[in-house]
């Protein structure tokens, strides 16, 4: 009988990494996050999986141990929180005596690599927002990777397209993974693209996920309640092509409103979704309604299963959706880490110490 893979969950969210491990077949022993809502969703979905609700830097590597019942740990996985690095917020300063200075979250990627030194996996998983590559103009992942190498870790990230793997989303992440078993670091190949030439199935389109929930009538409990909306921006959104935004320059006098393209765009049936970005309830305009998403049409987006109940407000499980990596592509990452395992296992490199 094959010994079950363990793995724990640093910065768990919503739990879109942990729950594609588990689909996987790996035994997640343990989840962490310092948010209040988070461990309500976490209580409700996954009761079996013990959490620790607190700040990441309080928590020591005896601590997580206690969770792994003497059993080596085969994976780390987890998504320092993004807000810090967002290409849509504010950057760091590129004074040295500044740096990360603004946003204390920015050095929470650097508590999970010292953490990684302590646990000594054989394998980790990390994830981020694109923002992170360009971050003091890339030095700060550079001094992430470097880290992660000093403590014995083959270890590279790839900006990656979650629609490339089947997500009916455009959505760059970052992904860095790294070994100590001596193995070259890979990354899974896509199994989906935007282009024809390529051979592979074509991106999935939303619409696919959406279409069955365009005529449900709202539903606290599953998540789904349309956003009541202004006459005036009903009026906007029947203005909105799909795959478009508000052609400004053709509205009437009481229509316009500064910027309102930029924030507000429809999306395309036929297209994966524009990227789920949490915020003030600022998800795109539904393809064919007009409204902007639900909560549960963007989870589907986000290939969140059904199943999957978010806590708190509209806006509060808005941020958790959004902010989620989406199930089936961390599902595909856990299966690639295990062929991965299974290759240093046949070469008999596995068992480091």
């Amino acid at each position: 009988m094959k010994k079950e893979l363990t793995a724990i969950d640093l910065f768990s969210g919503a739990g879109g990494l942990h729950l594609g491990f588990e689909e996987s077949g790996y035994n997640i022993r343990l989840c962490i996050d310092n948010n209040d809502l988070v461990e309500k969703t976490h209580r409700r979905n996954f009761p079996e999986i013990p959490m620790i609700k607190g700040d990441i830097r309080d928590v020591t590597a005896e601590q997580i141990r206690e969770y792994l019942g003497g059993n080596s740990l085969d994976v780390v996985i987890g998504g320092p929180p993004c807000q810090g690095f967002s290409t849509i917020g504010h950057r760091a300063s590129s004074d040295p005596k500044k740096r990360y200075a603004h946003d204390s979250r920015n050095e929470l990627v650097l508590v999970y690599a010292n953490l990684i030194k302590k646990l000594r996996p054989k394998f980790i998983v990390m994830e981020n927002v694109k923002g992170i590559l360009t971050l003091d103009k890339g030095a700060y992942l550079e001094n992430v990777i470097k880290t992660l190498r000093k403590a014995g870790y083959n270890a590279e990230s790839r900006l990656i397209n979650m629609a490339d793997y089947g997500v009916p989303e455009i959505r760059y992440r970052v992904i860095i993974i790294g070994n100590r078993v001596g193995l070259p670091v890979a990354f899974p190949e896509p199994d989906h693209s935007g282009n024809p030439e390529d051979g592979l199935p074509e991106w999935t389109a939303c619409g696919t996920v959406l279409e069955d929930l365009a005529d449900m009538p709202d539903n606290p409990e599953f998540n789904h309640v349309a956003l009541k909306h202004t006459s005036k921006n009903i009026e906007r959104y029947k203005l909105i092509p799909q795959g478009g935004r508000l052609p400004e320059d053709k509205l009437p006098p009481e229509l316009y409103r500064k910027n309102f393209g930029n924030t507000f765009k429809r999306l395309d049936p036929n297209k994966p979704a524009l990227t789920m970005v949490p915020g003030n309830d600022a998800f795109p305009i539904h393809p064919t309604l007009h409204r902007s998403l639900t909560v549960r049409e963007a989870a589907r987006i986000q290939t969140f299963p059904d199943w999957m109940i978010f806590e708190g407000n509209r806006r509060q499980q808005g941020h958790q959706v959004g902010n989620a990596v989406p199930p089936m592509f961390s599902h595909k990452l856990g299966d690639f880490i295990k062929e991965q395992i299974e290759k240093a296992k046949e070469l008999g490199i596995y068992e480091c110490d």
